[in-house]
């Protein structure tokens, strides 16, 4: 993570924003949004003209993403989400991949209501209501979708690229036993098809009001893909906020909406392996978000447990 994620935007640079988006905009408040690891995001709230716009702003602060294109990346996932999806998806206002505002490449998307829910009153609503906005997205026609939109390459592909990526620092006997099995399928898994998948979809990015879902946001990383992925990746973040039993319950809501998933241990591996390295920024994420409760030795306990239930089943 890098400390430019919670900086006090100078007056100068939010003129500038405002300037491009409305040269009439005034900028009335600006915050740091919490909980986002790999970029800057800030509630931007402009008066144009009597009238108040909502925003979100996020600033690519880090090394690897200056280069604009996960900027330009984010505009094309939520710019080619079709307004007739049944899903709250921010939608763009402007795109600055250059960085001639800011210095760093930025987008501004209009912001939905809500925040993270992370104490819910109904667990079991919670998780229903997560599985329904799962289905949600798999069920966008990705016909309607641009004929350019970003496409995950071939599962036995993926799962490569993503040991390369995500190998840690210090790779231990469980990050060897995944890395054997995964290396040991030379077949590829059987495809659950193709659909939108949101590729980072854990609670954190979902926002409520109250105890009800009312957007879906981070969609830097979607793309046309089998969405066993998706399910596989939100079952890790229900087992390591509630714990063993949570994936399952999960996986059951989902697929009461869109019937059984194939090769699920296979797609756990494959999702689990950026906790490999990323966990302890993870871990600091979900505090930002409101689950203090999961400390580093647990979350390392619930991704062994997560982890040696896939080894088994697959």
């Amino acid at each position: 993570m890098t400390d430019d994620r919670r900086r006090a935007l100078r007056p100068d640079e939010l003129r500038r924003v405002a300037n491009a988006i409305d040269p009439r905009a005034e900028v009335t408040y600006c915050a740091p949004i919490l909980g986002g690891l790999d970029a800057a995001t800030y509630a931007l709230d402009l008066e144009v003209a009597g009238a108040r716009r909502e925003l979100v702003l996020r600033i690519y602060t880090m090394e690897r993403q200056r280069d604009g294109e996960a900027a330009r990346r984010h505009w094309a996932a939520i710019s080619g989400i079709p307004a007739s999806a049944p899903i709250p998806v921010p939608r763009g206002v402007l795109l600055d991949a250059e960085g001639a505002l800011l210095g760093l490449p930025s987008v501004v998307m209009t912001r939905l209501p809500g925040v993270p829910l992370a104490h819910p009153k109904s667990e079991e609503r919670w998780i229903d209501e997560l599985a329904a906005a799962l289905a949600a997205i798999h069920a966008v026609d990705s016909a309607a979708l641009p004929s350019d939109y970003r496409r995950g390459s071939a599962a036995l592909a993926f799962a490569e690229r993503q040991l390369v990526v995500n190998r840690p620092v210090a790779p231990g006997p469980l990050w060897h036993a995944v890395t054997r099995e995964l290396g040991a399928v030379t077949v590829a898994p059987r495809s659950n098809g193709l659909t939108l998948t949101h590729h980072d979809f854990w609670f954190g990015n979902t926002l409520w009001t109250g105890e009800r879902l009312t957007g879906l946001v981070d969609w830097g990383e979607a793309r046309i893909h089998d969405p066993a992925f998706d399910v596989s990746y939100a079952r890790l973040d229900m087992h390591l906020v509630l714990g063993p039993g949570a994936a399952a319950r999960l996986q059951a809501r989902y697929e009461a909406r869109r019937g059984p998933l194939h090769e699920v241990p296979f797609w756990d591996l494959v999702s689990v392996l950026p906790a490999f390295r990323w966990l302890d920024d993870w871990v600091s994420g979900y505090h930002e978000v409101g689950r203090a409760d999961l400390t580093n030795e647990l979350a390392r306990e619930r991704l062994e447990s997560f982890v040696r239930s896939a080894l088994k089943a697959l």
